[in-house]
């Protein structure tokens, strides 16, 4: 019988005490939990010698767990470098803070390849391999190249640049010419897939033969939208759990005749932390009748703290809400009450369900898991608001939430202001309406549609070309 292998940069080993609260990491274990597989990437170690990097295996639960550390020269190169250096800020519309180095993308291509040669050592022929984010482009190719012939997917959790910020990426033509070596290509929006797909046809001269196939050099990828969910069930359970004493980093108990907002975010530029503060400001001069009534309560945990980029934005949040807490704070009241603490991804959906609003200011984002897990959190009969950018692909599938453009600091302030004052009528409705949507196409859906599509590839056998008979191995 075939078995699924997920391969992510980062995978998330069953530690009750580090259990990590990002979106990729608790999708990947609520997608595997109950069909069992093997989940392979990097276990957030570095060593400083090629010899020390071998791979460990866990088993938990009927997921095997394999994972390597890196060399420090390929965390600098392929993670810090290439990755985070020139794929992120490119797919996030920042080619301002673009910064391509050849050695990088050679040491990307380099881990690509170490990543490969793994897969081949464990992947039986009939096994599927499913292959996660912009760390990994090139993975097909080097499986093709090493003769593998399984089925390959591709998902991106994250946008998919315009035409012309991948132009200023000097192997982007290379890198859409990976990603045509994958079965299936999934986005999390359409607009990302119809872009991916327009991309491919203009840079490569790839033909569209039907609007989510594309024929390139006699071999076809589907590229297909597939929204990412969540698990509602679980965390309506998880959120209706008390906070323990030692789980309440915000003290709810003491924050009772408070409104309060939950921010929940990595301090990145693309999260829109600088923007959210700016309007939560701009809220308190405008409305000072809010004084002590409101509080920010904003998880904020570092990440990428070895690039300098991220380096000055963390300590820019840390001036702004120094000094708004400066500005307006009083002997009993803290108007932002920021912690960088990694919490457990239950905690978290327990917190969410003691907050008031939620906001999620993405400058641009893939989906935002925020975005829906706040939701599945509520109480049915007191929910709380959902303030959403438009910039989020989340905003696409959850139009009952307060949509906001985050560049827009007024329309941040009246969308709070409306949050604040929102019946609770209103608010059941808007949470009902929500919380449908969320049911009508959870985590499940989103695993089981786009593994039937790798699996049966049905769209080929419908075109009439063979899986493999049509493909050539290696793109030159």
């Amino acid at each position: 019988m075939s078995k699924l292998i997920v391969l992510s940069n980062r995978v998330s080993l069953p530690n009750p005490e580090k259990k990590a609260a990002g979106g990729l990491a608790v999708a990947m274990q609520d997608a595997l939990h109950d069909i069992g597989g093997v989940w392979v990437g990097w276990n957030g170690e570095r060593v400083e010698q090629f010899s020390q990097l071998k791979f460990d295996s866990v088993q938990h639960q009927g997921v095997e767990y394999l994972t390597s550390p890196l060399t420090e020269q390929q965390y600098q190169q392929y993670y810090c470098g290439f990755a985070n250096n020139a794929l992120w800020p490119a797919m996030h519309d920042r080619s301002d803070l673009i910064e391509y180095s050849t050695d990088e993308y050679l040491t990307y291509q380099e881990v690509n390849r170490m990543f490969a040669e793994q897969l081949q050592a464990i992947a039986e022929p009939d096994d599927v391999i499913w292959v996660h984010d912009y760390h990994f482009f090139s993975i097909a190719r080097h499986c093709r190249q090493l003769g593998m012939h399984n089925k390959i997917g591709f998902f991106l959790h994250i946008p998919f640049a315009h035409e012309a910020v991948w132009r200023e990426i000097p192997v982007a033509s290379r890198l859409l010419q990976d990603l045509c070596e994958y079965d299936v290509v999934g986005l999390q929006t359409q607009r990302d897939q119809q872009q991916c797909m327009r991309i491919c046809q203009t840079m490569l001269s790839g033909e569209e033969i039907h609007p989510y196939i594309l024929r390139y050099q006699n071999k076809l990828t589907m590229m297909k939208s597939y929204p990412i969910g969540v698990n509602p069930d679980l965390i309506q359970h998880a959120a209706a759990q008390p906070l323990t004493s030692t789980q309440d980093i915000f003290d709810f108990d003491s924050l009772a005749q408070q409104k309060t907002i939950i921010g929940v975010d990595r301090i990145d530029y693309s999260k829109g932390l600088l923007e959210r503060f700016d309007a939560f400001a701009h809220f308190l001069a405008s409305y000072p009748e809010y004084h002590q009534q409101v509080v920010d309560l904003q998880i904020a945990c570092p990440c990428r703290m070895d690039i300098p980029a991220y380096q000055r934005l963390y300590q820019r949040l840390e001036d702004q809400i120094a000094a708004i807490n400066s500005q307006y704070a009083t002997a009993d009241w803290l108007p932002v009450n920021c912690s960088h603490q990694t919490l457990a991804h239950e905690v978290l959906m327990k917190i969410y369900r003691q907050s008031d609003i939620c906001w999620v200011t993405s400058l641009k984002d893939g989906m935002n898991l925020v975005a829906k897990e706040y939701i599945a959190a509520q109480d049915a009969d007191n929910p709380g608001v959902l303030i959403l950018s438009d910039k989020a692909g989340a905003a696409d599938q959850m139009p009952d939430a307060l949509i906001v453009n985050p560049h827009d600091r007024e329309a941040m302030t009246r969308a709070l202001k409306q949050a604040l004052e929102m019946p609770r009528a209103e608010r059941i409705q808007r949470y009902s309406r929500l919380m449908d949507g969320l049911k009508k196409f959870d985590i499940v859906d989103w695993r089981t549609t786009f593994l039937n599509d790798l699996r049966h590839n049905s769209f080929l056998y419908h075109y009439k070309m063979p899986l493999r008979a049509q493909v050539s191995p290696v793109i030159h």
